[in-house]
């Protein structure tokens, strides 16, 4: 796990988890309240996430042979379902940098 560049104290994962599906929001260090944000690379990770979780959803929903109701009811819980475990996975592949502006 990623640690704070001031204090050392580990970056806990729900903080990293809940600024992600945020929309990259920044975050501070629970112990010295230094800012970070998310690199830029990192978008490019949460958009890999939606695609692989759109193409798992879309495999899955054309693999049975159902009414069309049923197929979305299951596309739309394999999307949950993958994109949840696919961002879990992702979370260690996140880096982040101290934000040098001032907070507003």
């Amino acid at each position: 796990m990623k640690k704070c560049e001031k204090c050392k104290t580990p970056f806990s994962f729900r903080i990293i988890y809940k600024s992600f599906w945020g929309g990259y929001k920044n975050f501070a260090c629970t112990n010295c309240q230094s800012q970070y944000k998310f690199n830029t690379k990192d978008r490019l990770i949460g958009g890999l996430v939606v695609g692989l979780t759109t193409f798992i959803s879309f495999i899955i929903m054309n693999s049975f042979v159902f009414e069309i109701i049923s197929k979305l009811s299951l596309g739309l819980v394999a999307m949950l379902v993958s994109g949840i475990f696919l961002s879990a996975l992702s979370t260690s592949l996140f880096s982040f940098e101290l934000d040098k502006k001032p907070n507003k």
